[in-house]
């Protein structure tokens, strides 16, 4: 007997020092006992509250037996558990989980009832807290977000703008006829200019530009053609002849229009304070079916050029050579690269990267070099479409790969190496990456560049590449950033590490403050989101003093080191 009031005793005690409520009730809902946690919790008193039933003495609740939540216990014989809200004493809210648990005898029958509290006011609390703190972030965010897009229009803006016509310039210009499939442009440039400028100062020479660019604007007969300024003393008119009946027509259209830009323009005064200045035009027009777009306007320009050699107002754009020699020389170069990449002839050169911040720091961007069977260095420039045409092109970067990793894995600093969509979607190129930087175990010291104008929208299998290198501890570039569309949002979705400023901002920016301008905004934008800036094409001194006082963390350029092979002379 002794035994078993210790054991009820300490029972007694456990049941008033747990911190939950705790309340039994017979099936009638009478109030049996309660500890003191549930006392506090509800403000029911222990010592007057036994024997009487607990819906009336439940204080501030609309509790009544029939609507009572234990009738679903008697009904079902099975506990639960609920939120239930209660005021206090100080008419403070309080929050409760209850839980319901029943007590049946030896014969299953069901003779009372367990209620069970457990205080959540303090979670609720901090739960409203964290509602407060997302609802605030998210509110950031969407604003920062405009921002963000605001300055990112505004910066393609700048990048596809001339900003004395506002008219578009040599960048929209080259995007436009890319899109097309059959492209026609026309160049207009103003003879002697340079005279003029001389002559009548650069006010003045301004102020012809921005009239001449009103004129043209209104020679032109349709919407359909698009008028750029891509020089200082140059525009063109793109028309996507896509739309057209038939290509004849728009030729014809075109030579119409080069008789009357060339007819009226010299006709009209350029008059501003009382000067009076007469212009002289040339043109040159160029079409294709499939070209490269930078080609095209060459081609353009070579038309203009013979037409300002031979005293003519225009002049189209013929082949020098037929379509058998081209032929020809794709068949030179395609026999050319399977020999070098046979003969194990591609080789990596390295360029070296300038750190701002820390000079002796190593950084170099690996390029690739094919030496013939004459010991001749030949650049990319002049085999890689032909390895992308004949499909040698994951050879070439196999080799790059393989060569500059071993070579590097036990040198100082970071490496540079250009992946093209066609390596991050060809299965064998993504595992070799990964197989060699297991291997040498420097993916802490890789930088894969990815060229801006390679969009990844819908190529999947790239982005996750991408994604899986970061993952494995390597770095992304945004190669020749400022050349395409400079999407800052694409920029941002795969967390890229640095951004190389494309060659057209850097290679006059101690001397064009447009570049400048924009330049300023690229690091801006790059700084606030913890990315590093790299100039590219830093030529001179006085171009890498522009590209350090635009505060860029690298520079990289002739200036700093031209490639070579391992070791480096810089």
């Amino acid at each position: 007997m002794t035994q078993f009031k210790a054991n009820f005793d300490e029972l007694e005690q456990i049941f008033n020092a747990t911190v939950d409520g705790i309340c039994v009730i017979d099936r009638e809902f009478t109030i049996l006992r309660m500890n003191d946690a549930f006392s506090a919790m509800t403000g029911i008193s222990r010592e007057t509250s036994p024997g009487k039933k607990c819906f009336e003495v439940m204080p501030k609740t609309a509790c009544k037996i029939k609507h009572c939540p234990l009738n679903q216990l008697l009904i079902t014989g099975k506990g639960f558990s609920t939120d239930i809200t209660m005021t206090s004493g100080t008419n403070e809210q309080k929050y409760y989980i209850l839980t319901v648990t029943p007590l049946f005898n030896a014969d299953g029958q069901l003779i009372g009832i367990v209620k069970n509290l457990k205080d959540i006011t303090e979670r609720k609390r901090l739960e409203q807290q964290l509602i407060t703190l997302n609802q605030t972030l998210e509110k950031r965010v969407n604003e920062r977000t405009q921002e963000l897009k605001d300055r990112e229009a505004q910066l393609i803006h700048m990048l596809y703008t001339d900003s004395l016509t506002k008219l578009p310039n040599r960048l929209r210009l080259l995007r436009d006829v890319e899109k097309s499939q059959v492209p026609v442009v026309a160049l207009i440039n103003i003879d002697d200019f340079e005279q003029i400028n001389n002559f009548y100062g650069y006010a003045k020479g301004d102020f012809i530009l921005v009239h001449l660019a009103h004129l043209l604007a209104d020679i032109l007969p349709t919407s359909a053609y698009q008028l750029y300024r891509v020089h200082a003393d140059e525009y063109a008119i793109f028309l996507d002849a896509r739309r057209a009946a038939n290509l004849p027509d728009v030729l014809d259209s075109f030579e119409q229009l080069a008789k009357q830009v060339t007819g009226i323009i010299p006709s009209n005064k350029f008059t501003n304070n009382q000067q009076e200045v007469q212009l002289r035009v040339t043109m040159g027009i160029a079409f294709t079916i499939s070209d490269n777009p930078e080609k095209l306007v060459i081609k353009a320009d070579i038309a203009l050029r013979e037409a300002r050699s031979h005293r003519k107002p225009y002049l189209f754009f013929k082949e020098s050579e037929g379509i058998d020699a081209r032929y020809q020389d794709n068949i030179k170069w395609a026999n050319l690269l399977q020999d070098a990449i046979k003969h194990d002839r591609i080789v990596p050169y390295f360029q070296p990267i300038y750190n701002h911040r820390h000079p002796h720091n190593q950084h170099y961007e690996v390029l690739a070099r094919l030496i013939d069977n004459h010991g001749n260095i030949i650049s990319p420039f002049q085999f890689i479409n032909i390895a992308k045409t004949t499909r040698q092109y994951p050879a070439i970067t196999k080799a790059i790969i393989e060569k500059s990793f071993s070579l590097f894995h036990d040198l100082p600093g970071e490496i540079s190496i250009n992946l093209d969509v066609e390596d991050m979607e060809d299965l064998p190129t993504t595992s070799l990456i990964q197989e060699q930087l297991a291997k040498y175990n420097i993916a802490d010291r890789v930088v894969f560049e990815v060229l801006e104008n390679h969009r990844l929208e819908g190529h999947t299998a790239a982005v996750q590449f991408l994604q899986t290198l970061k993952a494995a501890g390597c770095k992304l570039a945004v190669d020749d950033f400022g050349s395409g569309y400079s999407n800052f949002a694409y920029v941002l979705s795969l967390d890229f590490d640095y951004l190389k400023i494309d060659a057209s901002l850097i290679k006059n920016i101690d001397k064009d403050s447009h570049s400048q301008t924009i330049v300023k905004s690229i690091v801006t934008f790059a700084q606030d989101m913890g990315i590093k800036t790299i100039a590219e094409f830093v030529h001179s001194e006085s171009v890498f003093d522009a590209v350090k006082n635009c505060n860029i963390d690298f520079s990289q350029g002739y200036y700093i080191g031209k490639p070579g092979p391992w070791p480096v002379v810089i």
